[in-house]
């Protein structure tokens, strides 16, 4: 009877967390105006209706540069813009562009409970509970409107379903990540080498294989649209290329040297480039992260994902000052899984520093905020050296997780 009563209240407090997250982000999102990249989202929309399939063959015209899953979700928003306009007002519009990045950001916290609750009820309400505080996870949905929690949702649940032992609907799930976001393949090789070392040949192939199934059907009906069968590379190769420049107001390894939207292909020394630096950082971060798993003494996907996302932010040029969001879950599912108070202080770093790099852009682009406008080349520069600082933190705590012999936790019983 006590652990039915326990059970009851953890489910009274989950819907009750979950209700306050999704009132509290309704609230702000539509309260806050914000028309930088939301509009974006909007001309996608709002042409959308005019034929889903084809709709890359005006991808130029309507400078779209996303994977073909997240307009599935934007379809519906298109068709309520045919019906209300697009001169409706701000708080209807704030709804709508905002609608997926919230609805997501509270399946997230949902998911995160799920997940953790493996591990003791209470693990389960407090992931849930930090995701729905968190300064970070607001801005990025709520007050921005970015769609960084949607592939958050399917990138937890991928690396989750590696942990159950389900190499094949993981891989599905991966695909459907990087189907809806560009920067879920940043992932890739640690979700490929987590794959690999715990599952025989035979199953990684058919992980594999079943993600191709995925992109080939996803693909297929845009790619018959457009008539193009090379679409899936002009997707992602555009993406990867679109915006050539050092840093786009990252807090990064470029930031401390100024380098904001300075091409990458610039000049160091002689024919060397900072996109010729930026290369060797990301071979170094291959060549870092396969050692780790292949001489390490423990593995951890929620580990590994968490310092090879950190390697890239902090030295591959292109990143932008969002890139950095999804280490979040990784390193609070890091945390409740190893119960290691470093981890915990690294998620709660992490999401300051985070929320403040998107808080003094989408401050800076909006008018209300002139004294941004005059210091955000200053902070860019303090706040990237002190985020310098905790990368080294972080690269010590994930490479000392790895190495050694006794895996290493906090007592929390």
């Amino acid at each position: 009877m006590q652990q039915n009563n326990k059970a009851l209240n953890a489910s009274y407090f989950l819907v009750a967390v979950l209700m306050f997250s999704l009132f509290m982000r309704l609230v702000i999102g539509i309260g806050y105006f914000n028309s930088y990249d939301t509009y974006w989202y909007r001309t996608w929309a709002v042409d959308l209706p005019n034929g889903l399939f084809d709709v890359y063959s005006r991808a130029n015209s309507i400078s779209l540069d996303y994977p073909p899953l997240y307009l599935f979700l934007l379809y519906p928003i298109g068709l309520v813009y045919k019906f209300i306009g697009t001169d409706s007002s701000e708080y209807i519009q704030m709804f709508l562009l905002k609608f997926w990045p919230i609805i997501f950001d509270v399946l997230c916290s949902l998911l995160l409970y799920c997940v953790c609750r493996k591990y003791g009820e209470n693990w389960g309400l407090l992931a849930a509970v930090l995701w729905t505080v968190n300064p970070a996870v607001l801005f990025s949905s709520s007050m921005w409107g970015q769609t960084d929690s949607v592939m958050a949702f399917w990138l937890i649940l991928a690396f989750w379903l590696i942990s159950k032992d389900r190499p094949v609907l993981a891989c599905i799930v991966f695909a459907v990540a990087g189907l809806i976001k560009f920067q879920s393949l940043f992932f890739t090789p640690v979700f490929l080498l987590q794959l690999w070392k715990q599952t025989d040949f035979k199953r990684f192939m058919y992980g594999i294989g079943s993600a191709t199934a995925t992109v080939a059907a996803v693909f297929l009906p845009f790619m018959i649209g457009s008539k193009n069968i090379g679409l899936f590379f002009d997707v992602y190769l555009t993406s990867a290329g679109k915006y050539p420049y050092c840093t786009l107001n990252a807090y990064n390894f470029y930031g401390i040297f100024s380098l904001n939207w300075v091409d990458d292909s610039t000049s160091i020394i002689g024919a060397f480039t900072w996109a010729h630096l930026s290369c060797i950082f990301t071979i170094a971060s291959f060549v870092l992260i396969i050692f780790l798993y292949l001489k390490g003494n423990h593995r951890c996907a929620w580990v590994g994902g968490l310092l090879f996302m950190e390697c890239l932010f902090m030295f591959m040029s292109r990143m932008h000052e969002r890139y950095q969001f999804i280490v979040l879950p990784f390193a609070l599912m890091a945390f409740v899984l190893h119960k290691n108070r470093d981890f915990l202080w690294i998620f709660v770093s992490l999401s300051l520093i985070t929320a403040i790099n998107q808080a003094v852009i989408l401050f800076k682009v909006n008018d209300s905020a002139t004294l941004m406008k005059s210091i955000s080349d200053e902070l860019m520069v303090i706040f990237s050296i002190i985020n310098l600082a905790m990368f080294i933190w972080i690269a010590y705590t994930c490479i000392k997780f790895f190495m050694s012999r006794k895996l290493l936790e906090d007592n929390y019983d």
